[in-house]
């Protein structure tokens, strides 16, 4: 049964299998608002491996485009999230997104 909390994003992220459908996740991904997106990692870290790496990388391109104040907040925030999540694995996950030494 699907939670009715879900996003969009999260229900498209979870049922995407074709191309066409994993290219518009993407697509959302990369339009979503970077807060929208914050508030959203816990669910994005428990998509498959494959879609969460979509979702790392497009995440990681974005932040780059952020000016270093708003990447060290992105940072952050992030590890503030993750602190909140109580399965590790999950917040490991939520870590790798913008990990402190990424240049």
């Amino acid at each position: 049964m699907e939670d009715l909390g879900d996003s969009t994003l999260i229900r498209r992220g979870r049922t995407s299998v074709t191309l066409t459908e994993i290219i518009a996740f993407a697509k959302a991904l990369e339009e979503r608002p970077l807060v929208t997106l914050l508030g959203e990692l816990p669910d994005v870290a428990l998509l498959s491996d494959t879609k969460f790496s979509l979702a790392v990388a497009t995440l990681r391109r974005r932040f780059r485009g952020e000016a270093p104040a708003d990447q060290l907040q992105l940072r952050v925030t992030a590890n503030e999230i993750a602190g909140g999540v109580k399965d590790h694995a999950v917040a490991e996950r939520i870590r790798e997104l913008f990990p402190w030494d990424h240049a």
